[in-house]
């Protein structure tokens, strides 16, 4: 199984909303959404993976920006109680710390959970000393962790989710252009005879998270595709008329052009490249529309995700 850790920015959060809304990743795809801020769209995703009978997890001690201060307003924790105690298709996400088991114990008396209802996500390569006194005999629903040989001894057989990092994040746009085409990943071929029931990762994206925006000079797009081995590899089209931030529609229109006598030289034909967000910006292509580079970044994260999907069910894997 697929546990990409998304963070709750309204582009990525729309980018899963859309893939559910439209069936397009199916129940070996589970979501690890770290919310940001207090959000309406963040609130509409969990909704849809709900009615759909979908499981998500939901962290409720995220690392990055202001939720995790708003979810201590009492209206805010209101909602949320009541909306992640409603739902069963709703799992808790927990950054382990030093504060875990007070934390924790927090978690079981406002939601009502135990500890098979748990995602624990494991920061270091050793165990925290918090995860042995609240766990004891018990299993979460997974232990998301680093790869380390250390950790995979002490937590043997318990629900084990292989997490990386698989994006090569550049400083510049520019710049990849020196990293045209790169390996990405391997991981949905290999989890499970590893001895995982699962890999995680932070989709294009990366682990990196930068607060707020800025014109780019060069616009990059990312597009994973599937090699002669059915492993994940990512080349990245990037704009030609680097030298200011003007005209962000004519840099789209330089990388998607390359994008796409890239797509119909090799992979027109392709099923598993078939994916929406594909047929999305052949559609943008042939129409010469522009939809703004948020846009564009969700439909990089909704066609990296349905690939997956795609692959998993293609190999059979669990």
């Amino acid at each position: 199984m697929y546990f990409p850790i998304i963070r709750g920015r309204q582009y990525d959060l729309l980018a899963l909303r859309e893939l559910k809304e439209r069936d397009l990743i199916s129940e070996k795809v589970v979501p690890i959404i770290e919310p940001i801020k207090f959000s309406s769209t963040l609130n509409s995703l969990l909704s849809v993976f709900f009615n759909k009978q979908s499981n998500i997890i939901f962290i409720t001690n995220p690392k990055v920006g202001s939720f995790k201060d708003e979810i201590e307003m009492p209206s805010i924790k209101k909602e949320y109680r009541k909306m992640i105690s409603e739902n069963e298709f709703i799992m808790i996400g927990h950054y382990l710390n030093k504060n875990s088991k007070t934390e924790i114990e927090n978690l079981f008396n406002e939601y009502g959970f135990d500890h098979e209802d748990l995602a624990i996500i494991h920061t270091g390569e050793v165990l925290d000393q918090s995860y042995s006194e609240i766990f004891k005999d018990k299993i979460p629903y997974i232990n998301v962790m680093p790869y380390s040989m250390s950790l995979r001894r002490k937590l043997r057989n318990q629900n084990l989710v292989a997490l990386s990092d698989k994006f090569n994040k550049m400083s510049r746009n520019s710049d990849y252009i020196e990293k045209q085409n790169e390996e990405f990943s391997e991981d949905h071929l290999f989890f499970e005879e590893e001895g995982y029931i699962g890999f995680s990762d932070y989709s294009v994206i990366g682990a990196a998270y930068v607060e707020g925006g800025f014109a780019p000079y060069a616009v990059a797009m990312h597009i994973v595709y599937p090699n002669e081995n059915n492993e994940i590899d990512i080349v990245h089209f990037v704009s030609d008329s680097n030298n200011d931030t003007s005209d962000a529609a004519g840099k789209f229109s330089e990388a998607l052009n390359k994008l796409i006598r890239w797509y119909n030289n090799g992979f027109l034909m392709n099923e598993l490249m078939d994916t929406y967000a594909m047929r999305t910006l052949l559609k943008h292509h042939e129409e010469g529309t522009y939809p703004g580079l948020p846009t564009l970044k969700k439909l990089s994260i909704m066609h990296h995700l349905e690939l997956v999907d795609k692959l998993l069910n293609l190999e059979g894997t669990v």
